[in-house]
């Protein structure tokens, strides 16, 4: 399990580098080295601010999410549970490791392991499916942009997504399963916990409000790093805008080292078509990876300069709830 595990991580390293070794051999250096330059320290504060906020809303979240189970658990200590799994998907390469992190920590606050477990795939399904939101809103201002084969099976793809969602919320809600799902208590144990969280609707439209709007702010984050690249201010914004949702989502793809290389790749593809260089989309796109690693560990820092948080880091002590 161990060798399988690390194998998967050296794939994602290997496919990280090779993607951004080809990158990197097809770029205009001396554009890259001016471009690089001319960065606005301002603008990489504001949108390093933005990503903040954005932990802070998916903090939310993830405390709504474990109050239902357990509300004797703080925000402060469900936010560090939270800022954990951004550690561990640094530290462990794949988002398999976050998911780990906050799963076990969720379970030594008193879950049960299918509760934790449960609760951390919802949480990662709330932020793909705010992306896949956005990404729906902004299609239609993607007409012109897109080649209308590559417009159609994205849009297929999303709405594919989202049938099979709705598909199988309603074949559980009308009890066509319900012979199959009692026949195993695992079964019924994860369908009762669905049904707790679906039905619950002021928990819904809270989570789907925190998810819609930490997407948000990541989008933002990005449209402010744009403005401080000097590039063409041609380009069309609303275009741009609409891209990025898209972008993300493929960015989100589990199959390289933080998404390094997959995320610059798709950048200057679709940035290209809305009037980026290739070095000035690679250039948003290593910002935006930046970004994204230094923020959990700001938002982390004051959790990790206090004895209690070290303790519990190093499975010495239990956090006080």
């Amino acid at each position: 399990m161990l060798l399988k595990a690390n194998l998967k991580s050296m794939l994602k390293y290997v496919v990280s580098v090779f993607l951004l070794v080809i990158i990197l051999f097809q770029m205009d250096f001396s554009v890259l080295q001016q471009q690089l330059h001319s960065i606005d320290s301002w603008s990489f504060g504001l949108a390093l601010l933005a990503i903040l906020c954005q932990i802070f809303f998916l903090n939310m979240r993830w405390h709504s999410f474990l109050q239902i189970s357990n509300n004797k658990i703080s925000f402060k200590t469900s936010s560090f549970i939270n800022i954990a799994g951004y550690f561990a998907n640094v530290l462990f390469i794949t988002s398999v490791g976050g998911i780990l992190a906050k799963s076990s920590l969720a379970v030594r606050h008193g879950l049960s392991i299918t509760q934790a477990i449960f609760t951390t795939f919802l949480d990662r399904f709330m932020t793909l499916a705010a992306l896949i939101v956005f990404s729906v809103f902004g299609l239609q201002f993607l007409e012109h942009v897109l080649d209308q084969r590559l417009l159609f099976m994205l849009s297929l793809s999303i709405i594919g997504v989202i049938a099979i969602v709705v598909l199988s919320l309603l074949i559980l809600r009308s009890g066509l399963l319900k012979d199959f799902i009692l026949s195993s208590r695992k079964r019924s144990r994860l369908i009762a916990l669905l049904r707790m969280h679906t039905e619950n609707y002021p928990l819904m439209f809270k989570t789907v409000c925190y998810s819609l709007i930490a997407q948000g702010c990541f989008i933002l984050s990005v449209y402010i790093l744009f403005l401080g690249i000097d590039v063409d201010m041609h380009i069309q914004t609303v275009e741009f805008l609409a891209l990025l949702p898209v972008l993300a989502l493929i960015s989100a793809l589990p199959i390289s080292f933080g998404g390094w290389g997959v995320r610059e790749g798709a950048f200057i593809y679709g940035l290209s078509l809305v009037g980026f260089s290739m070095e000035s989309a690679f250039l948003l796109s290593v910002q935006v990876g930046v970004v994204t690693l230094i923020a959990p560990f700001l938002f982390g820092l004051p959790y990790l300069l206090q004895s209690d948080f070290k303790a519990f880091l190093l499975g010495n002590d239990k956090l006080p709830v």
